[in-house]
C-alpha cells in the first residue's frame, strides 16, 4: 500500500523539478519578471541554473540596480569607490556573459558619473546583436555616442538622453530601425535613421535641421513627435505628400532651459494650409498654444477641410486669449470627423479679455461627429464656463465629458457641485452626454 502511494506521488510529479526542466527560452521568460540584481542570483538555485543567468538577452542597468548595488557594495565610501564598485560589476557581467544581447538598458545616475566606462560596454553590445538600446544620462555632461553605434544592422528601438550623435561622413542610415526617441541629444550633422523608420520623438533637441532625409516621399514614418525643441527648417514638410504620417505633435512654444539657454524656437508664421496638405492620411494631431499665436487672423480656418483627423489636442491653450480661443475654434471646424477633443488649459493672467466679443457663429460648425470631449487644468474662470456652456450646446453627439480642476487652483469644493448643476441645466446642452468633474481628489458623475 505505501509502495502505491509512493509511485502515485511520482507520477503527480511532486519529486520532478519542472521549473529547472523548463526550455531555455521560458527560463528567460521567468527573468523578464525579476530584477537583474535578482536574476544574477538565480545562478545559486542549482546546477541547471548556473550558466541561465550568463545567457539571458536582456541587460537592464537601471536605477533599482544601482541602488541595491551602491546600498551593497559600498554604502559607505567616497564617490570614487563607490564608482569603481559599479563600473567593475557591470565590466564582468558583460565579460561573463555568452550569447546575444537583444536589450542593453543603462542609466548613468547622476551620481555615479561613469561616462568613460561607457564607449567600452556600448562596443560590445554592438557586436553581440544588440536590438534595443536605451542609454538614459542623468549627468549634466553629455555623453558623445561611439561610432560603433552606427554599424548595429539589427538594432530596431533606440532610446538615448543626454548625448551627443555625431554619425560618420558616410553613414547611410541604420537598415532596421524602427522606434527612436532622443530627449536632450544634439545631433552634429546630417543624420538618417533608415527608411524603416516609423516613430520619431525629439524632446529638448538641437540640430533638427539634419533629419530632412526623413521628410522625403519614399519612407515609412507614421508618427512624429517634437516637442521644445529648436527652430524647424519648416520646409522638410513641403516634399511628404505622399508620407503615411498619422499622428503629429508639435509642441514648440514652451521657453525652457534645458540646454542651458532661453530659445524661443519659431519666430515665423506657420501656413497650416502648406503643413496639413503634404500630410494626407493624419488621424492624431497634437498642437500648443504657441501654434495658436502665431497664426494671422483668420489663418487657422483650412480652405480644405481635413477629413482623415479623428483625434486633436490642443495644449498651453489660455481662455484669456480671444486669439488662442478662435484660432481653437477654426480648427477643430476644419476638421469635420473629429470624434475626440483635448484641450489642456493654461491662465494668462495678463488678458482680462470676454468671449461675448466672439462670433457666435464659430459654435455653429462643430464637428457633428464630436462624441468625446477633455478640458484639463481649469480654474473655473467665467470665460472657461461659458466656452463649456457653448460647446456642449453645441455638440449633440456628445457622449463623454470630462472637467479637470487645475491641481494649484483655490477653489472652495462646496462651490464645485452647484457650478456642474449650472453646466447641467444650460439651455441646448447635450442631454446623452455624461459629465464628469474632476477636481483632483474628488469628483462627480452625471
Amino acid at each position: 500500500m505505501a509502495s502505491n502511494v509512493k509511485t502515485r506521488r511520482l507520477d503527480c510529479g511532486v519529486a520532478v523539478d519542472r521549473i529547472s526542466n523548463l526550455p531555455v527560452h521560458l527560463k528567460h521568460l521567468i527573468q523578464d519578471r525579476l530584477p537583474f540584481d535578482d536574476i544574477t542570483r538565480t545562478s545559486i538555485l542549482s546546477k541547471v541554473w548556473r550558466d541561465i543567468w550568463i545567457m539571458y538577452p536582456n541587460l537592464v542597468f537601471d536605477d533599482q540596480f544601482f541602488t541595491q548595488l551602491v546600498s551593497r557594495k559600498a554604502p559607505m565610501e567616497d564617490e570614487q569607490v563607490q564608482l569603481s564598485e559599479v563600473s567593475k560589476t557591470i565590466s564582468n557581467i558583460l565579460l561573463l556573459h555568452s550569447g546575444p544581447i537583444l536589450t542593453f538598458h543603462l542609466t548613468v545616475p547622476s551620481y555615479l558619473p561613469f561616462l568613460q566606462c561607457m564607449d567600452v560596454w556600448i562596443k560590445y553590445i554592438s557586436n553581440n546583436g544588440v536590438r534595443k538600446l536605451e542609454l538614459d544620462n542623468r549627468t549634466p555632461v553629455a555623453y558623445k555616442i561611439p561610432s560603433s553605434v552606427f554599424s548595429c544592422s539589427e538594432l530596431t528601438h533606440m532610446w538615448l538622453s543626454m548625448c551627443i550623435l555625431n554619425p560618420p561622413l558616410k553613414f547611410e542610415g541604420f537598415c532596421n530601425l524602427i522606434t527612436v526617441k532622443l530627449v536632450l541629444v544634439r545631433i552634429t550633422g546630417d543624420m538618417s535613421f533608415g527608411s524603416q523608420l516609423k516613430h520619431l520623438s525629439l524632446t529638448n533637441c538641437s540640430g533638427v535641421e539634419y533629419l530632412g532625409s526623413h521628410f522625403t516621399n519614399c519612407n515609412n514614418l507614421t508618427e512624429l513627435v517634437i516637442i521644445d525643441s529648436e527652430e524647424i527648417d519648416w520646409r522638410m514638410f513641403e516634399c511628404t505628400p505622399k508620407m503615411q504620417l498619422n499622428t503629429l505633435s508639435l509642441l514648440l512654444g514652451r521657453v525652457t532651459l534645458a540646454l542651458g539657454r532661453v530659445r524661443n524656437v519659431f519666430k515665423k508664421v506657420i501656413d497650416l494650409e502648406k503643413l496639413f496638405s503634404n500630410m494626407p492620411t493624419i488621424k492624431t494631431l497634437s498642437l500648443d498654444g504657441f501654434f495658436l499665436e502665431s497664426l494671422e487672423r483668420d489663418a487657422a480656418q483650412l480652405k480644405r477641410p481635413i477629413t482623415t483627423l479623428e483625434k486633436l489636442t490642443l495644449e498651453c491653450v489660455g481662455f484669456e486669449n480671444l486669439v488662442h480661443i478662435r484660432n481653437a475654434l477654426f480648427l477643430i471646424r476644419s476638421f469635420p470627423n473629429l470624434r475626440y477633443l483635448r484641450l489642456i488649459l493654461a491662465t494668462d493672467e495678463y488678458s482680462s479679455n470676454d468671449m461675448d466679443s466672439l462670433d457666435p457663429s464659430l459654435f455653429d460648425m462643430i464637428p457633428p461627429q464630436l462624441k468625446t470631449v477633455e478640458i484639463l487644468e481649469m480654474c473655473c474662470s467665467a470665460t472657461e464656463l461659458q466656452f463649456v456652456k457653448l460647446l456642449l450646446a453645441s455638440t449633440p453627439s456628445l457622449k463623454w465629458m470630462k472637467l479637470q480642476m487645475d491641481s494649484f487652483a483655490i477653489f472652495d469644493p462646496a462651490e464645485q457641485l452647484p457650478i456642474l448643476q449650472e453646466l447641467l441645466q444650460f439651455p441646448r446642452a447635450s442631454t446623452a452626454a455624461q459629465i464628469i468633474w474632476d477636481s483632483r481628489g474628488g469628483g462627480y458623475k452625471c
